[in-house]
């Protein structure tokens, strides 16, 4: 009988250590899930900034009311809540491109076309690995293209004009093995995308 209540005890308090391992997993877990979530509310917030004029009042769901994933024209992913997709196409906005952009790790399809955005484009959309379309055609860019772009390595649809670029397009956006489309027309740009 002793020997049953030892293995008895033994087990109670393995079954203990293993619950409180898998609470503190999870509670690790969650909370790097939650930084991460507050970094793509603060990188909306940002680009939120930095817009002037928003005739229709689509920003106005951006708040602290609403999670960030049921702001208008943000889409999340299911499983881990990270902003995958940003459409502020053709809603008359005014402004600049946040740099806190780049933050939006997770996210796939930015369309930003047919505003009235303008300033350079920020170096920092390199930092959007995952990224698959960019549309900024029909804006009021200037500068340059960055450089930066071709970090961009899932980038496939790519659409620029209709700005107010300058200079030579990147010579790395070559290297970019998924791009299918391009489009730089009606700007002041020079040199070609050559492929590797």
């Amino acid at each position: 009988m002793g020997l049953s209540f030892r293995s008895l005890s033994v087990s109670f308090s393995s079954l203990c250590l293993l619950s409180i391992i898998h609470f503190l997993c999870f509670s690790f877990l969650a909370l790097a899930i939650h930084r991460n979530n507050n970094t793509d509310r603060l990188a909306l917030l940002e680009l939120k900034a930095k817009i002037t004029d928003d005739p229709f009042g689509v920003m106005n769901s951006w708040n602290s009311t609403l999670h960030f994933c049921s702001w208008h024209h943000v889409t999340c992913g299911r499983r881990h809540q990270r902003v995958t997709m940003l459409d502020l196409s053709s809603l008359k906005l005014s402004g600049s491109i946040s740099p806190h952009v780049g933050n939006l790790s997770f996210l796939r399809e930015l369309y930003l076309e047919n505003n009235s955005f303008h300033h350079e484009i920020p170096t920092e959309i390199g930092n959007m690995r995952r990224l698959q379309i960019l549309h900024l055609y029909d804006n009021s860019f200037s500068g340059q293209i960055p450089a930066s772009i071709f970090n961009c390595s899932n980038l496939v649809l790519f659409y620029l004009h209709n700005n107010n670029l300058v200079g030579r397009i990147p010579a790395g956006l070559g290297s970019l093995k998924k791009l299918r489309e391009i489009s730089f027309g009606a700007n002041n740009l020079t040199g070609v995308v050559k492929g590797t």
